[in-house]
C-alpha cells in the first residue's frame, strides 16, 4: 500500500518493488504527484507509484480519491446516498473530480494548489468555489 510517505528511503523503494515483482497487490491511495508545502512541492503518492511502476512495470490499484470506491467506503461506513454527500477539496484531479464523477456536489477550495485559471481549463467542474475554508462557516 502506497501513500505519501516523509520517511521514505531506498530500502523501503527496494523492498516494495522485491514484493511486487513477486506477486504482491500493489495498492495505492491516491494520484496526487505532488504534495504543496510551505517550502514548495515535493512527491507524492502518485510519484512514488510512478517510480515503482517504471521498475516494475506494474500499475498500482489507486483507492482513494478520484476511484469510486472511496464512494463505495463512505456509503457503506456513513449509510448516506451520493446526494446526501458533499465534497469538499483543493484539488480538481482527486477532491472535486470525486464529486464529478460520482454525482455528489462539491466545494472547491482556492488555498493549495488549484488556482482560477485551472477551473476554466478543466473539464472537471466544482459546484461551488470559495477562496478559504473559513467561508464554509459564512455559507453555512
Amino acid at each position: 500500500m502506497v501513500s505519501f510517505d516523509l520517511t521514505l528511503t531506498y530500502e523501503k523503494i527496494k523492498k516494495a518493488c522485491n514484493y511486487i515483482r513477486n506477486g504482491a497487490l500493489f495498492l495505492a491511495m491516491h494520484i496526487d504527484l505532488n504534495c504543496p508545502t510551505e517550502y514548495g512541492s515535493i512527491p507524492d503518492c502518485g510519484a512514488i507509484c510512478a517510480m515503482l511502476t517504471a521498475s516494475t512495470r506494474a500499475p498500482p490499484k489507486y483507492l482513494g480519491k478520484p476511484f469510486k470506491e472511496t464512494i463505495e467506503m463512505i456509503k457503506k461506513m456513513s449509510g448516506c446516498s451520493p446526494d446526501e454527500m458533499v465534497v469538499i477539496g483543493d484539488r480538481l484531479c482527486t477532491d472535486i473530480a470525486l464529486g464529478y464523477k460520482n454525482g455528489i456536489t462539491s466545494i472547491l477550495v482556492l488555498t493549495g494548489e488549484t488556482k482560477p485559471e485551472d477551473i476554466e481549463n478543466s473539464e472537471v467542474k466544482p459546484d461551488i468555489i470559495l477562496p478559504t475554508p473559513g467561508c464554509l462557516v459564512e455559507m453555512l
